[in-house]
């Protein structure tokens, strides 16, 4: 099971990488919220029917549903929902290094949230070097911050950011072991794509589709392989592996939605955002390693406890 969570985790890299680029392409056509609430809605209800007609849909109690809708709102309506409008302002490339910092949002949450874990020196320096390395990339362009839009759209990455990891924390803490993964990712898409539609009601500027061909193809791809299939995985890894470990596919988010988006929207990478990236990456690795050198140590120490006993 380990080995299929790994597996799972590999692909969540691919795919999670390529939908900057999808999203891109498709607000095109799309207004930002809207589209979060039919593609996460769709792929939403696709799962939950998948799971009925598999024999899993095993409707939980209230309270259960409500986490599940609070942590889908979460992760889908603020953490996609924020980075979907960002898009609009902001390169791929940008959004997807600022949500590399997931996994240092989720220690810190951690940290917070009560029962969390301490932060070791390592983690620290994660930390500080995750936050350097976007410093460094916007040191190259610290002009673009007197344009308004821009400086929303990176405010709305880092706002998808917190959200997201957020959620991520919720989802390991409340999710049910004994509730198949597809029906938790049903229920936390569905709701999370409802919310898209309750903010593109305040927050869009109208409604008007554009339909052309690229866009749609973009928003079936996001629906079935971005968000159906890849949530699922999501959850089924949450499930298997740590909320700081699932956050390793930030590692190869970044590198897959940089180079897409130099190949197919052609957008800038310069040597600064080469070598930001680079730090930031090696930033989030270091707070990731110190989350594992934590968990091996208190094994251990229960271990010794329960020896002495």
């Amino acid at each position: 099971m380990q080995t299929r969570a790994y597996l799972s985790l590999a692909l969540i890299c691919i795919v999670w990488g390529t939908t900057y680029t999808a999203i891109k392409l498709a607000i095109r056509d799309f207004p930002p919220f809207l589209l979060v609430g039919i593609r996460q809605t769709s792929a939403g209800l696709l799962l939950l029917a998948w799971a009925w007609m598999q024999g899993k849909l095993v409707i939980p109690n209230r309270k259960y549903l409500s986490r599940q809708a609070l942590t889908g709102i979460s992760t889908i309506t603020g953490g996609n929902g924020l980075i979907t409008w960002g898009l609009q302002f902001v390169s791929s490339g940008l959004s997807a290094v600022i949500g590399a910092l997931t996994p240092v949002m989720v220690v810190i949450i951690n940290l917070i949230w009560r029962g969390g874990e301490k932060m070791g020196i390592r983690t620290y320096l994660g930390v500080l070097l995750g936050f350097a390395g976007l410093g460094f990339i916007f040191s190259e362009g610290w002009q673009d911050f007197l344009n308004p839009a821009y400086a929303l759209g990176i405010a709305a990455c880092f706002g998808s950011c917190i959200t997201w990891s957020l959620g991520t924390v919720m989802a390991k803490r409340f999710n049910d072991p004994e509730v198949s993964p597809l029906v938790n990712a049903g229920l936390q898409i569905t709701a999370g794509g409802l919310g898209g539609f309750v903010l593109s009601l305040f927050l869009d500027k109208s409604f008007a589709i554009h339909h052309t061909a690229e866009g749609w193809l973009a928003l079936l791809y996001l629906i079935i392989i971005g968000s159906a299939l890849a949530f699922t995985l999501y959850m089924f890894v949450l499930k298997h592996l740590s909320a700081a470990v699932t956050s390793l596919y930030t590692y190869i988010n970044p590198i897959v939605a940089v180079l897409l988006g130099w190949l197919v929207l052609g957008e800038n990478v310069t040597m600064v955002t080469a070598i930001g990236m680079a730090i930031t990456i090696l930033g989030v690795w270091l707070v990731n390693s110190g989350a594992l050198r934590r968990r091996i140590q208190n094994a251990r120490l229960k271990g010794k406890k329960q020896l002495d006993v």
